[in-house]
């Protein structure tokens, strides 16, 4: 496949585009600073710009088979690459997303709620910006999926990911970047939670 990743410079985006290259796909990263991919390969290509640069948007997007997307705390730039997507014709995006997007599914958590309400205060735009992405991903006629994450670490793989709604019991705080990167890259040839928002964690 063709997938094209914004967000590929961060840590967890050097994990995914090195998996995504590993596992034989073909690799458009998208970056605003290209010198921070610490990746060569003769199946990666890079397209530099920034986040409002429409026309690079498009380039890098066009002839893909899936878009993964983890730039969820710039909304602009996900009604952006939402926009590029229908105007080439691509379907399938992926989007990394947080607990503070809620789920119909979700049940009351005392913990996620304490989390929640901790990020709202201490961190309001970033809280803002995300939940207005998701509702622009959830808006779109994209074949998405919104994966929901607590917190992230730096932590080894563990190779098993539990994945479900808050609330139920199933769902932890935490994961490793590795196990994001793995989930993410699996979701571009799996429908399963199409027009879904799953919790994820180790």
């Amino acid at each position: 496949m063709r997938i094209t990743l914004f967000g590929a410079t961060g840590r967890m985006g050097q994990l995914l585009t090195q998996l995504a290259l590993d596992a034989g796909h073909d690799v458009t990263a998208y970056a605003r600073n290209p010198a921070k991919l610490r990746i060569t390969h003769p199946r990666l290509s890079v397209v530099a710009g920034q986040l409002d640069d429409d026309a690079a948007i498009s380039d890098a997007v066009r002839g893909a088979d899936a878009v993964i997307e983890g730039v969820g705390s710039e909304s602009a730039a996900t009604r952006r690459i939402i926009a590029a997507m229908g105007s080439a014709g691509v379907k399938r995006l992926v989007v990394v997303s947080t607990c503070s997007v809620p789920d119909p599914d979700d049940l009351p958590d005392a913990k996620f709620k304490a989390l929640v309400r901790f990020v709202k205060t201490a961190a309001p735009h970033p809280y803002a910006e995300v939940r207005a992405a998701a509702e622009a991903v959830r808006a779109s006629a994209l074949d998405w999926t919104l994966v929901r994450v607590a917190k992230l670490n730096d932590k080894p793989a563990r190779g098993d990911v539990k994945v479900g709604n808050y609330g139920h019991g199933v769902v932890g705080l935490s994961l490793t970047r590795a196990d994001m990167a793995a989930f993410l890259l699996s979701q571009v040839s799996d429908d399963t939670y199409v027009r879904r928002a799953p919790a994820i964690s180790s």
